[in-house]
C-alpha cells in the first residue's frame, strides 16, 4: 500500500527538503507542483491519495486553491503547510474543507514527522470513508432491489426513507409517504394510539425492540402483516437519528427469516461505530474469524490476521505487554472466563496502537469452546490519560517544592490541598487544613471583608488582595492570589509579606521619630536654654530685689525639663529597634520596680503576648503614673478579661481617677504634668503590633486602662486550668 503525495509550493528549496524526507518512507510516492495552477492540470491527468500544498504563492494562493480542489475533486484529503501565522488563515482553512493545518518553521524533524503523521492519517480517514459511502451507495441500491420492506422513521416517527419495495406492496406512492407519520398513515387505526406511545417511549429510550411483528395499513384499506428487524442509527459520534426497520412480509411467508437476519447483519456492520473490530475465536482450531474493520483500526486485512492463530497475534503485541496479555488470554482459556485487558498493538505501518480487548467465553459441556469479543481502538484516550498523569506530576513537583502557599478549597471555602510552603506559612498540617474554611484563617473583625473578597473572586474569576491572617501562632501579613477554575474550586497563591509592610511601618516610624526628636530638639530644648539664658543675663546684669532664689528655682526645672526631654528620647528611639516577640506578662508583672505600693497580679502565669521587647516599660510607667498622680493610692492591679474578639489586660488603681475630658488627652504627646511622655511612650510601644489602650475609670474611684490584644497575639505556654 503505497500513499501518493502531490506537494505544491513555490520555494523549490522546500520540494527538495520534502521529497527528501518523505521518500524514506516505504509507503510514500510524492510528486511536485511548483504553482496551483500546475497542479489542477496534474490532479485532472493523474489520481493522487494527498495534496500538500504551501498558503502563499504567485497567481492563486493555498485557500484558493483548496476551493477548486473540492469543488473538482471532492473530499480529496487536503493539508495546509505555510508560514503564515494569522489566525484568518487559519479559519479559511478549515471552513474550506482542509484535513488539516501545519506551520511552517522550527524544529525540521518534528514537523516533517507531524507531516507524515498527518499525510497517514488523512489517508486513513479518507479510505475509511470512502468505503462507508461506497457502502451505504451499495446497501441502498440493494435495499431498492430487495424483495423486503425498509424504512427509516425520525424521532418523531416521520418516514425519512422506504425502498421501493414497500411503496409496491402498499400502494403509496414517495411523495405520499416519505414526509409523512408513519402512524397517522401505515398503522390500522384500532393500534395506532398504542403503537404511537410505544416509539415515543423507544425513543425517549433510545431503545426498542430489535426484533417484532407488525401489521401495516395498504393503501387499499388491506391489513398485512410484517415480520420486522429495528435497529436504532447513530452519527459517527454516537448522536441518536432514529430506527431502521427492516423486514418480509410475512403474509405470505415469501422471504425466509434468515434473510432478514442477513441484512440485519450487514447493516449492523455498516453502521459499527469506527474503532471497533468484532471476532470470533475457535479454540480446537487455533482459528480466529475477524470483521472486515480491521483494515481500518489494525492496518491489516482480516486474512492477515487470522493467518498463524493466536501465536501470531501474541507476536503483534507490544513487547513490554506480551507476557501479562499471553498469560491473561491463556488463563481465560484454561478457566472459562471472560477476557478484559488493555495492551499496545502494533499497527501494520509500524507504529503502535492503544487496544482495548474484551472477550466472552461460550462454554459447551463446562467447558470453553470459542470466545467472542470486540477490540476497540482507545490510542487517544490512552495518551490523553499519559499526557494528562504527567502533567498533573509535574504540577505536584512545582507545587510542592513551590516557595510561596499553594492551595486549592471549593466553592464555600473548605481546603482540598495546601502545598508544604502553605502548611509552614499558617502553622497548621494538611490533615488539620483538611478539616478548616479559609474564613478560620481570620481574625474575628476581619471575616466579613474575606466574604465579600470571596464572593468577588467567584463573581469575576480572579481576585489579588493584601489581607491579615492569622497562622496557628502569628499574625500575617499575607497577599493573596486566587483564580476560580473551570470546575469550580479555587487555586489560590498566598506570600507571606509580613516582614515587607513591617519594613515599611518601621520607615514611618523611623520617620515619625526623626520628625519628633527634631522637634523636641529644635523647639522644646532651644526654647528651655533661650529661657535659662535669659534667667542668667537677669542673675548677673539686672539688680534682682530679692529675685533671686526664684529665678534659679527657674532655671533648675528648665534642666530638669531638658534633661527629661533627653531621657524620653533615649527610650523613644528604642521602640521599634527590635523585631516584637512573645512577652511573658506575668514576668514583665514582677520586674516593676516598685516604690511601696505592690501590684497585685491577677494575670495567668503562662500568658504571653506578642509586641515590642520593651513591654517592662509600659508597666513600669503605669506604676508610676498610678504612683504619682493618684493621690494616696494604697492599692493597683493587673487582671484579665475575655470577650469574643480576644482578650484585655485591665490595670486599675483607688486613686482620685482622671477627669472625664483628659481621658482622650492623656496619650498626647507633652500632656499632663510633669513631662507628658510617659502614657504616650506606652501608646507608641503597644501600637507596634496593634494592641490598643484606653482609660475607662470614673473620677474620684481610680484610674482603669485597658489594653486590647485580638486573637492570635496573645497565647497560653501551657493551660492555664492546669
Amino acid at each position: 500500500m503505497t500513499i501518493s503525495v502531490l506537494y505544491v509550493d513555490d520555494d523549490p528549496d522546500y520540494h527538495l527538503i520534502v521529497t527528501a524526507f518523505l521518500e524514506n518512507e516505504p509507503d510514500i510516492s510524492i510528486q511536485t507542483c511548483q504553482s496551483a495552477s500546475e497542479a489542477l492540470l496534474k490532479l485532472d491527468k493523474e489520481s493522487f491519495d494527498v495534496v500538500v500544498s504551501d498558503y502563499q504563492m504567485p497567481k492563486m494562493d493555498g485557500i484558493s486553491f483548496l476551493k477548486e480542489v473540492r469543488a473538482r475533486h471532492g473530499k480529496l484529503p487536503f493539508i495546509l503547510f505555510t508560514g503564515r501565522g494569522r489566525e484568518e488563515v487559519v479559519m479559511d482553512a478549515v471552513n474550506f474543507g482542509a484535513d488539516y493545518y501545519l506551520q511552517k518553521g522550527g524544529d525540521p524533524l518534528s514537523q516533517f514527522t507531524d507531516m507524515l503523521h498527518k499525510i497517514r492519517m488523512a489517508y486513513q480517514r479518507n479510505t475509511v470513508e470512502k468505503i462507508a459511502r461506497e457502502s451505504d451507495r451499495r446497501f441502498k441500491k440493494t435495499l431498492d432491489q430487495i424483495n423486503m420492506v425498509a424504512f427509516h422513521l425520525g424521532e418523531d416517527g416521520t418516514v425519512l426513507y422506504c425502498n421501493d419495495y414497500l411503496l409496491n406492496l402498499t400502494g403509496w406512492t414517495r411523495e405520499e409517504f416519505i414526509g409523512k407519520v408513519f402512524f397517522d398513515l401505515a398503522v390500522p387505526p384500532e393500534i395506532r394510539e398504542m403503537k404511537r406511545n410505544l416509539y415515543r417511549e423507544a425513543v425517549y429510550k433510545q431503545t426498542i425492540s430489535q426484533h417484532e411483528e407488525m401489521k401495516i395499513l395498504l393503501r387499499s384499506g388491506e391489513i398485512r402483516d410484517l415480520d420486522i428487524v429495528n435497529t436504532d442509527l447513530r452519527d459517527e459520534k454516537g448522536r441518536f437519528l432514529g430506527y431502521m426497520c427492516i423486514g418480509e412480509d410475512v403474509t405470505d411467508r415469501k422471504r425466509a427469516r434468515e434473510e432478514i437476519e442477513s441484512w440485519k447483519r450487514r447493516y449492523e456492520l455498516l453502521t459499527a461505530l469506527s474503532g471497533q473490530v468484532a471476532y470470533e475465536y475457535e479454540i480446537a482450531t487455533d482459528s480466529v474469524i475477524w470483521s472486515d474493520s480491521t483494515l481500518n483500526v489494525l492496518g491489516y486485512y482480516p486474512d492477515e490476521l487470522a493467518e498463524g492463530g493466536r501465536k501470531h497475534w501474541f507476536s503483534l503485541v507490544h513487547p513490554d505487554d506480551r507476557e501479562v496479555v499471553t498469560e491473561k488470554v491463556l488463563n481465560a482459556i484454561d478457566q472459562s472466563t471472560d477476557i478484559d485487558l488493555i495492551c499496545r498493538f502494533r499497527h501494520n505501518l509500524g507504529h503502535y496502537v492503544w487496544i482495548h480487548v474484551r472477550g466472552y467465553s461460550d462454554a459447551i459441556c463446562g467447558k470453553s469452546s470459542t470466545i467472542i469479543g470486540i477490540i476497540t481502538d482507545i490510542t487517544r484516550e490512552r495518551e490523553a490519560e499519559i499526557a494528562l498523569r504527567m502533567s498533573e506530576e509535574r504540577f505536584k513537583i512545582y507545587v510542592d517544592k513551590a516557595p510561596f502557599g499553594v492551595y486549592i478549597c471549593d466553592r464555600n471555602g473548605s481546603f482540598r490541598f495546601v502545598n508544604p510552603a502553605g502548611e509552614a506559612l499558617s502553622g497548621y498540617s494538611s490533615d488539620v487544613l483538611s478539616t478548616m474554611n479559609i474564613f478560620d484563617l481570620a481574625f474575628p473583625e476581619d471575616v466579613p471583608t474575606h466574604v465579600e473578597f470571596f464572593n468577588e473572586l467567584l463573581e469575576i474569576g480572579h481576585i489579588q488582595k493584601i489581607i491579615p491572617l492569622k497562622g496557628i501562632n502569628s499574625c500575617i501579613q499575607a497577599e493573596i492570589y486566587a483564580v476560580l477554575l473551570p470546575g469550580g474550586e479555587v487555586l489560590g497563591f498566598c506570600q507571606d509579606i509580613t516582614e515587607k509592610i513591617n519594613n515599611e511601618v518601621k520607615i514611618l516610624e523611623i520617620t515619625k521619630k526623626l520628625r519628633l526628636l527634631q522637634s523636641i530638639t529644635r523647639h522644646d530644648i532651644i526654647n528651655s536654654i533661650t529661657s535659662i539664658r535669659g534667667y542668667l543675663y537677669l542673675l548677673t546684669d539686672m539688680p534682682c530685689d530679692g529675685e533671686e532664689e526664684e529665678f534659679h528655682n527657674a532655671i533648675v526645672q528648665l534642666l530638669k525639663k531638658i534633661e527629661d526631654l533627653i531621657t524620653f528620647s533615649r527610650q523613644y528611639e528604642k521602640i521599634g529597634v527590635h523585631c516584637p516577640s512573645w512577652q511573658n506578662v506575668y514576668q514583665s508583672l514582677s520586674r516593676i520596680n516598685t516604690s511601696g505600693i505592690l501590684v497585685h497580679c491577677l494575670i495567668p502565669e503562662f500568658l504571653e503576648i506578642y509586641t515590642d521587647p520593651m513591654l517592662d516599660h509600659v508597666f513600669s510607667n503605669l506604676y508610676h503614673n498610678s504612683y504619682n498622680h493618684g493621690c494616696s493610692v494604697s492599692y493597683i492591679s493587673c487582671s484579665m478579661q475575655t470577650d469574643k474578639e480576644g482578650i484585655t489586660l485591665i490595670w486599675e488603681d483607688d486613686g482620685k481617677g482622671i477627669d472625664y475630658e483628659e481621658k482622650e488627652k492623656i496619650f498626647e504627646l507633652g500632656y499632663g504634668k510633669n513631662t507628658g511622655f510617659g502614657l504616650y511612650l506606652i501608646s507608641e510601644i503597644l501600637a507596634i503590633t496593634g494592641i490598643t489602650i484606653r482609660e475607662t475609670g470614673k473620677p474620684g474611684e481610680g484610674a482603669r486602662f485597658e489594653m486590647a490584644i485580638r486573637e492570635g497575639l496573645y497565647r497560653f505556654e501551657k493551660d492555664p486550668d492546669e
